[in-house]
């Protein structure tokens, strides 16, 4: 597989790069530093000429909606893109819903569920691994259905941030969803949580 890493922070990509060819010898992981939210044509021209499967992109909370109007200009549809945001995930996913290859990820992913992520993504909605929900991860799912927040789930079910977020993957994996609010309408559909 060809991986561009693309962030404004040389260190992030750096070390990002290094993890990943220790996980994927085989894969060709490149990195790209920008010094702006924005995507010049050295970019766009580095991402055709390699054949790039996937670019990656690190963004922060205030420069995501100029990157991802910056590399829907720049990419086009033919490339597929992931984001790595830091939260705001609802708002990340509102701008990219309607894209039919761009997923995003929340930085505190581990990096194995990551690489699963990549290897996996066909489309905004991965075809993921089948996986099956653990108790922990219907007490979460309940929780959020009634609206408790992550810091309150975190309190009272004594779950560690990196615990409830591979709770999250687990969920959205196992609905094939993007996102933890279509995984509690379809948990209700489905009549795995009720109330």
């Amino acid at each position: 597989m060809r991986v561009l890493i693309v962030s404004m922070s040389t260190l992030f990509i750096e070390t990002l790069q290094i993890a990943i060819r220790e996980k994927r010898p085989t894969w060709q992981v490149d990195i790209y530093t920008i010094q702006a939210p924005l995507f010049n044509q050295t970019l766009v021209k580095k991402m055709k000429e390699q054949c790039i499967d996937i670019v990656v992109v690190e963004t922060t909370n205030q420069h995501f909606p100029m990157i991802i109007e910056g590399l829907k200009e720049a990419a086009g549809s033919e490339i597929d893109i992931m984001l790595l945001v830091d939260s705001r995930m609802g708002e990340v996913y509102h701008h990219l819903k309607d894209e039919e290859r761009w997923a995003s990820v929340t930085k505190n992913t581990s990096l194995n569920e990551f690489l699963i992520l990549m290897e996996s993504f066909k489309s905004n909605t991965p075809t993921l691994p089948e996986v099956s929900l653990k108790e922990v991860d219907k007490r979460v799912l309940e929780d959020l259905a009634v609206g408790h927040t992550f810091e309150y789930i975190q309190r009272t079910r004594s779950l560690s941030a990196e615990e409830i977020d591979q709770s999250l993957y687990r969920i959205n994996s196992y609905f094939k969803v993007s996102n933890f609010i279509e995984s509690i309408s379809k948990a209700f559909e489905q009549k795995i949580i009720t109330y």
